[in-house]
């Protein structure tokens, strides 16, 4: 009787593993929905192969391969491209970015970041307030002001609008200048104490001079009154639109809330969201418990958890500093910064925190399972960053959470090889590794010479084994992937301007994986995203060059002329 009831199930079996068998190769011989061919698809895969054409059935590619490989899943329905040569990548990742936030600024007046006097700032906004008039009390907004070495006082500011409430904010995302009827309206005085992470300058009597540092510019912005929700959207949408005309088919919002999540929520639920999106929950008083903080981003992941394929909020915020540039100087130094005469002063930067309760925090995040998200700019920062980070695998060990820090200015030799040892990201905006006002005469001149070796250090922190993410921090600069590629690297603003520091150059292969793969790692999606391989979602862009033959200095001449998500078409140039 066992024999007999053993026989009959393997019998079972057998045939189970035939039907299955049989199931799984029509699937595989199903025709597609959608093949391209006679293309040079850069695949990202382990190898970094290249192929002839791929095949994408529903939302997923089912075939990599050659042009007679990928043909044979041509059936009567399938839609056939002819990429006539061109070149196709994964779609971009952007694994820093603002676009809830930044996307508010469309139609502001912008002085476009150039380097800028006090009267000409004042002659540049008068000529928009002259296009955009408004009521006496409406609040008046002027975006990428260029901070490097620019001092407003606050008659400067009155002169510019006496009467409306007026907001400046500058390029490097940190510093926002604001009139006496702008600080009467914030409730700004000289009793107002400094924010948690931001700073707000007075003068020798004590008085507020209109200009605040890092978070102290959000209470300001808080006296604005507030845009409907509708518009709002309708400004994220036209973002995301903007994105995707350059390819990015993922974004890593670096710093999200209630009301951003909102946003996102407005145009998912409309079915408008044609983008993934992973927010980081920026946690902002770093005096505060660390149970209580993660407490409160446990709960914000969970609120938040729309949809693991499009609307996640599965990693944190940290700043740990602000920026390096004269006069702004919130960047924290290991050694001091140096006045205009090169000699050291008192000044290393503010703390935003204390050590042991960064420690709690970065280590109870990553045992809760989130990712760590540190805003880092200078050496101090960096370090304390890595050493929160060290602590967290001291109390945790290696747990798989993809802890990175950002922007990474200036790092101090001795932890480049610590990013490999601990695992953490490199998140990169390479589009600033220029000789430019910020590097050259609001950086440089004030670290000297013996640390200025060491701005955005990338080849260092490559040759050191570090896994490098790419991001834009857009509305700081360009969302274009294809600028911060040649800006990396010719480490140069443009053909014929002197490179900054071309020993700390990448290679296009490096920067491709940086905006692809490594950056789909960075956001726990890799195993759907980031590269062309059979099983993986359809996200990758058709462009309209081949990068891997040009002159590095043309790159950012590239344009995209389709861009799938998912294996539909969500931009295509006319």
């Amino acid at each position: 009787m066992k024999k007999r009831y053993a026989a009959g199930m393997l019998a079972a079996i057998a045939f189970a593993v035939t039907s299955a068998a049989g199931a799984a190769s029509d699937a595989a011989s199903a025709p597609a929905d959608l093949v391209l061919i006679h293309g040079k698809i850069h695949t990202e895969d382990a190898g970094r192969s290249v192929a002839q054409a791929l095949a994408v059935r529903g939302n997923s590619i089912v075939a990599v391969g050659t042009d007679r490989e990928v043909s044979a899943l041509v059936g009567p329905a399938t839609r056939k491209v002819d990429l006539g040569g061109r070149v196709v990548l994964p779609g971009i990742i952007d694994a820093h970015v603002h676009p809830a936030e930044s996307a508010q600024d469309f139609g502001k007046c912008s002085l476009e970041d150039k380097a800028l006097k006090p009267s000409e700032i004042k002659a540049r906004v008068a000529a928009c307030l002259r296009k955009q008039p408004g009521e006496r009390g409406e609040w008046f907004e002027a975006i990428m002001v260029n901070p490097s070495g620019l001092t407003l006082s606050l008659a400067d500011l009155d002169s510019i609008s006496p009467d409306r409430p007026l907001m400046l904010t500058g390029a490097d995302g940190h510093t926002v200048w604001v009139n006496s009827a702008a600080l009467k309206l914030a409730k700004i005085t000289a009793a107002t104490k400094n924010p948690s992470g931001g700073h707000i300058e007075h003068d020798p009597a004590g008085a507020p001079t209109g200009t605040l540092r890092d978070t102290a510019a959000e209470i300001a912005a808080a006296a604005k009154p507030k845009a409907s929700l509708e518009h709002e959207v309708m400004l994220l949408d036209k973002a995301l639109n903007a994105m995707r005309a350059i390819g990015i088919t993922s974004v890593q919002d670096a710093s999200v809330d209630d009301h951003a999540m909102q946003i996102y929520k407005r145009l998912y639920d409309t079915h408008r969201l044609n983008m993934r999106v992973r927010g980081s929950f920026h946690l902002q008083d770093l005096h505060e418990s660390a149970a209580s903080l993660i407490d409160t981003a446990v709960r914000f992941r969970a609120k938040w958890a729309v949809d693991p394929d499009f609307l996640r909020v599965d990693a944190i915020k940290l700043f740990a500093d602000g920026v390096i540039e004269y006069p702004s100087q919130t960047a924290a130094l290991l050694e001091p910064y140096l006045d205009a005469e090169g000699r050291p002063t008192r000044n290393r930067g503010p703390s935003y925190f204390m050590q042991d309760n960064l420690n709690r925090i970065v280590t109870a995040a990553d045992a809760a399972g989130l990712t760590v998200h540190i805003h880092a700019i200078g050496d101090r920062a960096v370090r304390s960053s890595l050493d929160a980070f060290a602590d967290a695998r001291k109390h945790n060990g290696a747990l798989d959470n993809r802890g990175q820090i950002a922007h990474l200015e200036l790092i101090d030799p001795a932890d480049f090889p610590r990013f490999k040892e601990l695992g953490v990201i490199a998140n990169f905006q390479l589009l600033w590794a220029q000789l430019d006002d910020y590097s050259e005469g609001a950086t440089m001149q004030y670290i000297g010479p013996a640390r200025s070796r060491y701005l955005y250090p990338a080849r260092s922190l490559r040759d050191a084994g570090a896994k490098i993410a790419g991001g834009s921090d857009w509305g700081v600069s360009s969302f274009d992937a294809f600028i911060a590629m040649e800006h990396a690297m010719t480490r140069s603003e443009q053909r014929g301007r002197p490179p900054l520091l071309p020993e700390q150059s990448l290679t296009l292969q490096d920067m491709v994986d940086a905006y692809t793969i490594n950056a789909a790692f960075a956001l726990k999606q890799e195993r759907t995203t980031g590269s062309i391989e059979a099983g993986k979602r359809g996200d990758f862009i058709v462009l309209d060059r081949d990068i891997f033959s040009m002159d590095p200095f043309d790159l950012h001449e590239t344009k995209v002329t389709a861009t799938y998500l998912d294996g539909r078409v969500v931009y295509a140039a006319k």
